[in-house]
């Protein structure tokens, strides 16, 4: 049984609070359910002690039980490259209007990045990294680490200690695991469908106490369970490929915030580098 089907034969025996919850979950299921458990308090309502009882009653020892029981139901039936590519089929949209509605569809994402709970976890997450103590590293998988090479050299222009751990022979990015502190930041991206590498590596860097950032997908990586801060992402386009445009657009949301935090010591940098830039391609600059 489906978790949507557990909620949906319960509704009639559920309280009003729970009923509020469980009509909130059911109208946008499954990703009304996967974000952070203060919103869906908020969005209902009630308390977040509230909702932990909810999910409780469903079965659930915790709410991110909840959450990982739906991520798994939806991995792989939904987002493996073949089936996005079978839905697609099943639907074609005639020729002239296939990149209207994959514009329109990015464009309403773009839009959904202005909604409060992605503001905050923006804001949560510059003020982290802003942290000048810190050393930020950046972590991404197959096909996410593009993502996590366009930040990192964003980041390298506003400060220092940045550092990019790309694939590298096995074994040799997770040597780096032994140098973390507890002052440290780890940026991972991890989307569906979720890389179990990623997530080991996670693992590792929290038990080093490692402050973690996650960008994922709206069905939420299970390193979401581990991180300080979450910031989902649209990756579903109209197209039967997955995209990074708005992930993309959520690492300049975030550097935005970061240039203004930073203020005085991100221009100073910027300048700096500037000058070395030049004197690289012309020795007689001074």
């Amino acid at each position: 049984m489906t978790v949507r089907s557990l909620i949906e034969l319960h509704l009639p025996e559920f309280s009003a609070s729970d009923t509020r919850i469980a009509r909130l979950i059911l109208e946008r299921y499954p990703i009304s359910a996967l974000g952070g458990i203060e919103d869906l308090a908020q969005q209902s309502n009630v308390s977040p002690p509230t909702v932990t009882r909810f999910v409780k009653r469903l079965g659930f020892r915790k709410f991110t039980d909840f959450q990982r029981a739906i991520r798994l139901e939806v991995q792989d039936t939904e987002v493996s490259p073949l089936a996005l590519l079978q839905k697609h089929q099943k639907r074609p949209a005639k020729e002239s209007d296939a990149n209207r509605l994959m514009m329109d569809h990015l464009a309403g994402a773009m839009r959904k990045l202005v909604d409060a709970p992605t503001q905050r976890s923006l804001d949560k997450a510059a003020g982290i990294i802003a942290d000048k103590r810190a050393r930020i590293y950046l972590l991404g998988g197959r096909w996410s680490s593009i993502l996590a090479q366009y930040l990192s050299f964003q980041l390298l222009t506003l400060r220092g200690e940045v550092h990019l751990l790309a694939p590298q022979v096995s074994g040799v990015r997770e040597d780096r695991i032994a140098d973390f502190t507890r002052k440290d930041v780890l940026l991972a991206f991890d989307f569906r469908r979720y890389q179990p590498e990623t997530i080991a590596f996670c693992q590792n860097a929290k038990e080093f106490g490692l402050r973690i950032i996650l960008f994922t997908d709206l069905e939420l990586s299970p390193i979401a369970d581990m991180s300080d801060v979450v910031i989902p992402v649209t990756v579903e386009t109209t197209t039967p490929m997955d995209t990074l445009a708005v992930g993309i657009a959520t690492a300049d949301a975030l550097l935005l915030r970061l240039v203004k935090l930073l203020g005085g010591q991100a221009s100073k940098r910027m300048a700096m580098l500037d000058k070395i830039r030049r004197k690289a391609s012309d020795p007689n600059f001074n």
